[in-house]
Formats: C-alpha cells, structure tokens, sequence
C-alpha cells in the first residue's frame, strides 16, 4: 500500500502504515513524517520556543512513534491525534525538567478534563456536568476539533496539516462548534438557574 502526501488518510491506511512504520518499512517512515512532520516541528517550536528544541522533539516523536506503533489503534482515533499527543506531552516533559516549572500535562482525553478539587466539591461537580452535557450537543467531529485546539493546544492551521483540511474550513467548523457550546452552556445556566428558584428544568 503506498500513502499520498495529499488528503486524509482512511482509518484503515492510517493502521496499515503503523503496522508497516513498525515492520520498518523505510517508504512508511518516508511518508509519515511527509504528513505529520511540519505540525510537530510547529507545535515544538510554538511550546520550547526554539528550532534547536523543536529539530529535536521532532526527531525524539517519531522514534517514539516507531517504538510505540502496535499501540495505536484507529478505531480509537485519528494518527494526527495520537502523533500530536505525543509531541505535547514530550515537550511539557522538557519544560518541565529544563525550568523546573510545575506545569500541568495536556492529554487528550474525550470528555471534560478533571478540575482540581476546591473548597466546594458540590459546585465543580455541578459545573463539570454542565460543562458535559453542553458538549453532548456536539457531533464527534466536533469534539475532536475542539479537543484539538483546546486541550493540546494545536492552531487551526496545524489541525488543518494534521488532518488534511483547508484552513478556511478547519476555522468554520471550530466557530461552529462554538457556537453551539456557547448556546448549549446558555440553556444549562438558565435550566440551573430556575431550578436554584424552585422552578423546573
């Protein structure tokens, strides 16, 4: 099977060049680091703020990738996502040991990340669920999109590398789902609202 530098990968391509990338298939190697090289360098560039660092992450990803492949599943999602994740995670590591800063990891993770617990336990659970069923109104593409931008940081530009997406559309589905977050938190707050009244959802 050979891999084009243009358009996404099917879910099926994307496992069957992990497995090749694994077996040692130079032209595997060749071909993802083609697609998802730049977006890596970029998003090392953008957490390490140099070209010396961000050469290095990208290098260290994609041996990880290598040696990491046959835990890749595309039923669980995409090789952007996954490749992504790595790159993120790496360079909070580096961050961390090179400044000593106490800097939260960003993963991927499909729901709502986990707040730190405060004084009232009460209102942040009730406030996460909110924040859960707003996102329920959103299709799965959506959450991934958002998931993408939010939570690992990524631009609309690298989401559109990463995923072979115009950027123009990349920048209208994320307004989009936006706005439907937006609408959805609304009717929560007002449904919460008349409850904390003695009202009715």
């Amino acid at each position: 099977m050979t891999f084009g530098h243009e358009g996404p990968l099917s879910k099926e391509s994307e496992q069957e060049l992990m497995h090749q990338l694994v077996a040692g298939d130079e032209d595997a190697v060749r071909a993802l680091y083609a697609r998802f090289g730049r977006s890596v360098y970029s998003m090392g560039v953008r957490l390490l703020g140099s070209n010396e660092g961000a050469e290095e992450l990208t290098q260290d990803v994609f041996l990880a990738a290598w040696r990491k492949g046959s835990r890749f599943d595309a039923s669980r999602g995409r090789l952007s996502t996954w490749l992504m994740a790595i790159a993120h995670n790496m360079a909070v590591d580096r961050l961390r040991h090179d400044r000593g800063a106490a800097r939260p990891a960003l993963v991927l993770m499909d729901e709502v990340p986990e707040p730190p617990a405060g004084d009232d336990e009460e209102v942040v659970i009730l406030e996460r669920d909110r924040a859960r069923r707003a996102l329920a109104c959103l299709s799965p593409a959506e959450r991934h999109l958002l998931c993408q931008a939010y939570f690992l940081g990524w631009t609309a530009r690298e989401i559109g590398e990463a995923d072979g997406i115009p950027l123009g559309t990349v920048k209208t589905r994320l307004r989009t789902a936006l706005i439907k977050l937006r609408t959805a938190g609304a009717a929560e707050a007002r449904a919460a609202a008349r409850i904390g009244e003695g009202g009715s959802a």
